[in-house]
This record gives structure tokens, sequence and C-alpha cells, in this order.
């Protein structure tokens, strides 16, 4: 058994979307992370998830993301370094730019169990390991 892994884009699955996003797929048992670009003056379908978590770091450039919030029409433009969790909720992405957009998409099933203790308490560290 391995105990680390190192992927490249040469080993994800790459789809070209009818709205024209580009996305690279690293798809595991238990979570997928994948790397998309938006091109310039393009948008994603309306869409939502029934069972999973998305949360979205954006890499580069900005991208409108609209949500339905009660039967209302919300919106945020969002910048690199930004971090986008879907939840739920009826959305879609859009740019708006002359520019293409990069992002990266964290998608997990939540078992509704609170794990922040074990995320913010499970490192060990090792000293003169050499």
């Amino acid at each position: 058994m391995e105990t680390l892994e190192i992927h490249n884009l040469e080993d994800s699955l790459y789809n070209q979307k009818e709205n024209l996003t580009k996305v690279n797929y690293f798809i595991f048992d238990e979570y997928e992370i994948h790397f998309n670009i938006i091109p310039s003056k393009t948008s994603q379908e309306w869409h939502m998830h029934r069972e999973i978590e998305e949360a979205l770091f954006v890499i580069s450039g900005e991208i409108l993301v609209r949500w339905k919030d009660n039967n209302i029409i919300r919106e945020k433009l969002v910048y690199k370094n930004s971090v986008i969790r879907v939840k739920n909720s009826i959305h879609t992405l859009e740019n708006l730019t002359n520019e293409e957009a990069t992002f990266v998409v964290f998608r997990m099933v939540p078992d509704g169990t609170n794990k922040r203790e074990i995320i913010k308490n499970d490192k060990v560290i090792f000293s003169n390991l050499s």
C-alpha cells in the first residue's frame, strides 16, 4: 500500500462541458477534486446537488456567483483566493470578463458529523526523522 500519492493533470479525467468549462477530474473513493477553467463570457447552467457538498477555491480571475435564496436570486462577484461554499443551493457561475477564470472544486458527501476537532488536532509531529 502506498503511503503517499501524487497526481498530475495527465492522471485526471478531462472533459470540456457544453458550457465550454474545461474540467480535470481527480476522482477518489470519498471525495473529488476538480480543476476548472471557465472561459471568458461564459456561464454554467443553473443546478444543485442533492447529497454532495461543494467548495470552490478561486485561483485566478473573477466569477459571478448567482444562487436562489428563498425565491430571491442573489449574486456576488468573487475574486482570486475566495472560497465559495455551495451547500445545497440552486446556483450558477459566470465569467463576465475578457479573461478566463480558474478554480478548484472540492466535492465530498458529508454525513452530518462535526469533524472540526479531528481536522484541527489530527497532525502528529516527528522530530529528528532523517
